[in-house]
């Protein structure tokens, strides 16, 4: 598994919007692409334009061939709403959750 950690800038007044494109993103993305494990959306607390990203996949293969794909078009509403300042790319060594 890997984890994909995506960090943008969106303006306050972007950012509900931009939390329900990637909402949808997300949910099409695991509909429709081999590997999608969902995502998660995090925001900075003392700074509320500051927010991550943050998808699981499979392989870093799998994320690739997402990205050579034609991506939905909520991607590219994501990428009007807020600008994407970073994209990085970590191997999951473990993945605990407590009952």
């Amino acid at each position: 598994m890997i984890r994909v950690i995506y960090e943008w800038h969106v303006s306050r007044g972007s950012l509900q919007e931009f939390s329900e494109a990637w909402e949808q993103t997300t949910v099409l993305v695991r509909e429709i692409y081999q590997g999608a494990h969902g995502s998660t959306l995090l925001q900075d607390g003392s700074r509320v334009d500051h927010v991550l990203t943050i998808a699981r996949w499979n392989s870093e293969e799998d994320w690739r061939n997402f990205w050579t794909s034609d991506n939905p078009p909520e991607i590219m509403k994501m990428s009007k709403l807020g600008n994407l300042l970073s994209v990085k790319v970590y191997e999951e060594l473990g993945h605990y959750i407590s009952k």
